[in-house]
């Protein structure tokens, strides 16, 4: 009797499996549905249940309904970047401070809060060409990468440095480890983010330690996953990196709709300031760290105080959407934060290395100028909301399936996607007189309607797009790509219609004023070169001059030139036909600033450009082109190949665009002159 009381107990003490349901973590469209299964230990009486979900289910029959309308919290590509609830998408405001916040903030260093525009972005899909990858760093990540073809494809630092150019210096790359190459390409195909770090032939990184890399690093993740990468990444944090740089679109929808950027942000510290405590060295979310010499870990979460007043912020000269700009920006570290991802720059957060807009540049700036102190800062404690330390899911904000039968309990998260919509340009610029051209838009489902705002030319709500037949001024319309299933879901891109044929096309993209020459001719001014009326397609770029002695009719042409820290480009769309390019350079410094090449239609000439060798400092050096259109682009590039270590480069002061045939004579390759005027 005993021994069979005792089975009794020892049966019921057994511990029964929950069922499995099926499937995993699926990705629901806003509006859309999800059959949810048990597929094993399913047991009985088994109902299904939502508590507290943005969305609804059946008890009975497991048909998971999502909400009509979901935001997410950052788009990239068409897609959602990365679950609203992942921990880099989750409001800091309400975050408790860290208790090690005061030391850190001591030891973070007292340089101020600045911007950096850094990262180009491309987008792939089937047909971008693929390469076997071999990372140094990341070898669990090796495997097949897509990389779009020269010479469209664009790489933090420069394409010739890291990769070498057909015909120019032997085909091999200049030095491609004196700058950092971030290649970062959004597979619109999969929903997928493609990350590289220092990718150069191989071969190139035996110095490095690897004679058959291809690449430092890399790693390929998907936008709707909460998985933290396992192998490395490209930072030393080992953090995804294009979901934590702030990128033009996001800025300019969060303008249009006094709306905000809703999702951390990616900063560095030199390495002095970061933490060498062995297991220490890195918080949640970070994966990695290194052995430096200071005591901020990587990951660590900084907010900028509620005490700071934000809708009092003022900068001399920053009006307008200037002001909305900096206020976005300092919204979101406030809100979001910034998170320690890297060693570099004091204090410096990423932005996307694109043409933005004079007022949105200026509005990073206001906020880099006006020295907020570190003591406005103050980090926070993320640890409360961690699940799992290979998750990036946050304990909010959840949206969680649970089926309960007489085997127990089971959940199932379900990560709700809003409409998304991206532009693959933040700007175009487009000669007048030149053939029609559909916008296209990349959108996560249904389509886009189209239109503009002020009127110029004419644009179907289907995006096909015909600019006026002359113009006498460049005339700035901002292009508007609306979703049909979600209109409250947008995005923008600045469309620049250049005076065209009534004249050449004119810049002097890094003044801040339009300048006429002794003939009359207007150059027209692009502040930072990417100005509302001139300046380059992509590439961030800021004007300045070193001052020094400077003679000769029209030399304000080239007083003021602009500077990248990687290639430069301007793409004009154009009628087919035969241009000549003239690019008006000027060493304005007292030494030596580098050489760069000078690409048109994607042939460079066959050797860097040394303007101070040339023709030393302060004096002007016109080099002369032609280009021929037969698919209604205009490409020039400058290919940053910072042969003189650091120096920043490329640089130009002025760029004509005229056709051939015209009777204005032009200056020959390489040759100087104060006569400058053509």
């Amino acid at each position: 009797m005993k021994r069979s009381l005792f089975l009794v107990l020892l049966f019921c003490g057994v511990a029964h499996a929950a069922g499995t349901i099926s499937p995993a973590a699926p990705v629901v469209l806003e509006g859309g549905t999800q059959t949810f299964t048990c597929t094993a230990n399913c047991g009985t009486g088994g109902a299904w249940t939502c508590s507290g979900c943005a969305g609804s289910i059946n008890s009975s029959t497991g048909v998971y309904t999502a909400p009509s309308s979901v935001t997410n919290q950052q788009s990239c590509g068409g897609m959602q970047c990365l679950p609203n609830n992942y921990i880099y998408n989750v409001r800091a405001d309400s975050m408790s401070v860290n208790s090690n916040s005061a030391s850190w903030i001591a030891g973070a260093g007292t340089v101020p809060v600045n911007y950096l525009p850094s990262f180009p972005v491309n987008y792939c899909n089937g047909s971008t060409p693929t390469q076997s990858q071999v990372f140094f760093y990341t070898m669990l990540n090796n495997g097949t990468f897509r990389i779009p073809a020269y010479p469209f494809v664009k790489i933090e630092g420069g394409w010739a440095n890291g990769h070498g150019i057909t015909g120019v210096n032997g085909g091999a790359p200049y030095n491609p480890f004196n700058v950092d190459h971030h290649l970062i390409c959004v597979n619109t195909d999969n929903n997928t983010l493609q990350e590289m770090y220092q990718t150069y032939p191989v071969g190139t990184g035996t110095g490095e330690g690897c004679s058959t890399c291809t690449s430092q690093s890399g790693l390929i993740y998907g936008s709707n996953s909460y998985t933290l990468p396992a192998n490395g990444t490209t930072d030393a944090a080992g953090m995804e990196l294009w979901p934590l740089t702030l990128r033009l679109q996001e800025v300019e929808n969060a303008v249009a709709t006094s709306g905000t950027i809703n999702h951390a942000l990616r900063f560095t510290l030199a390495n002095g300031y970061i933490s060498s405590t062995g297991s220490t060295d890195f918080l949640w979310p970070a994966t990695t760290g290194t052995n430096q010499g200071g005591v901020v870990p990587y990951g660590a979460r900084a907010r900028l105080k509620a005490s700071y007043n934000v809708s009092g912020f003022t900068y001399p000269g920053c009006t307008g959407t200037c002001l909305a700009v900096a206020k976005i920006l300092l919204t979101q570290l406030q809100q979001y934060g910034i998170i320690l991802a890297d060693g570099g720059a004091g204090w410096q957060v990423q932005a996307e290395y694109t043409a933005w807009p004079y007022a949105y540049a200026m509005g990073m700036n206001a906020v880099s100028n006006t020295n907020i102190a570190i003591s406005n800062f103050e980090f926070v404690d993320e640890s409360g909301l961690k699940l799992s330390s290979t998750s990036g899911e946050a304990n909010t904000g959840r949206e969680t399936v649970t089926y309960t039968s007489s085997t127990g309990t089971a959940t199932v998260e379900v990560v709700l996607q809003g409409v998304a919509v991206t532009l693959p340009n933040d700007s175009v610029y487009i000669a007048a007189g030149a053939s029609a051209q559909t916008f296209t838009g990349l959108v996560n489902t249904g389509s886009l309607t189209w239109s503009m705002s002020p009127t110029v030319g004419t644009l179907t709500s289907g995006g096909l797009y015909t600019p006026p037949s002359s113009e006498t001024e460049p005339t700035v319309t901002t292009v508007t790509a609306t979703s049909t299933t979600d209109g409250t879901v947008s995005a923008q891109m600045r469309v620049v219609i250049e005076p065209f044929p009534s004249s050449a096309i004119r810049v002097v993209p890094g003044q801040t004023m339009d300048y006429t020459d002794s003939l009359s001719h207007v150059w027209y001014a692009g502040p930072t070169g990417n100005g509302d009326a001139a300046g380059s397609s992509s590439g961030s770029a800021f004007g300045y001059s070193n001052g020094g002695s400077w003679s000769g009719t029209d030399i304000t042409i080239y007083e003021i030139p602009i500077y990248a820290g990687g290639d430069l480009r301007f793409d004009f769309y154009v009628p087919n036909g035969t241009y000549t390019v003239t690019a008006k350079l000027a060493n304005n410094s007292t030494s030596d600033q580098g050489n760069f090449l000078l690409e048109t239609q994607g042939v460079p000439l066959t050797s860097p450009t040394d303007v101070f060798g040339a023709v030393g400092a302060n004096m002007p050096l016109d080099i002369s082109s032609t280009a021929t259109v037969t698919t209604g682009l205009l490409s020039f590039v400058l290919r940053n190949v910072n042969t003189q270590g650091n120096n920043v480069a490329p640089f130009i002061s002025g760029l004509q665009i005229t056709e051939t045939s015209a009777s204005t004579a032009f200056l020959s390759n390489a040759t100087m002159s104060n006569a400058v005027i053509q």
